[in-house]
């Protein structure tokens, strides 16, 4: 029982709390950060290289690179958005190695599931280049603009592929919970994604 309410202690504790213990030298809990943004690292990857093993790779990189900066960091509540910057830099790290980049278009906003759609583009003007990198910071933006409980639901929901129920369990709150969450989560992204993505009439 004990084991039980530890575990559960874990799982709601938020990612400053997490960031003093790590730095207080318990460094098993820098695990618990790995498991609540690898997807959505790995998935920022993914969106840059187009190749999911390469892009699991520059995930791993990146939380490598978090560990070892981690006491460099400010503002423990902005851990997401200070890791993304860490994978932003090792994917272009990694594209300068490979003399090749991979540009990014926003497609459009999937609202019945509240997913975002990424094509690459090829043969694009620098200044296309530019908007479509702009683009997507601003994707990247929105998406770490929410509250910590809605951005990993969402996370989990879209990217892990997890059920509403398998949510529950990880996250050990009710069912009701998850999905009041994710319909939350789902209308704060269109709304800021509204002015960025023409709706398709």
């Amino acid at each position: 029982m004990a084991g039980e309410t530890s575990t559960s202690a874990n799982m709601l504790r938020s990612d400053a709390e997490l960031i003093e213990s790590v730095l207080l030298g318990k460094h098993e809990r820098y695990g618990e950060l790995v498991r609540r943004y690898k997807s959505l690292v790995t998935t920022y990857c993914y969106s840059r290289v187009s190749q999911r093993e390469t892009a699991e790779d520059l995930a791993q990189e990146t939380f490598v690179r978090g560990f070892q900066s981690l006491n460099h960091l400010k503002k423990p509540s902005a851990f997401s958005g200070w890791l993304l910057s860490i994978a932003h830099n090792v994917c272009i790290d990694h594209l300068r190695n490979k003399s090749r980049t991979v540009p990014l278009e926003v497609h459009g906003v999937k609202d019945s599931q509240g997913e975002i759609i990424l094509e690459n583009t090829k043969d694009r003007s620098a200044m296309d280049r530019m908007a479509h990198e702009e683009m997507r910071d601003k994707i990247l933006q929105a998406i770490n603009s929410l509250g910590e409980e809605y951005r990993v639901t969402l996370v989990l929901r879209h990217v892990n592929g997890h059920s509403c129920e398998e949510i529950a369990e990880t996250l050990n709150v009710s069912l009701g919970t998850v999905t009041s969450r994710l319909s939350r989560a789902h209308r704060l992204l269109r709304e800021k994604l509204q002015k960025y993505v023409e709706p398709d009439k």
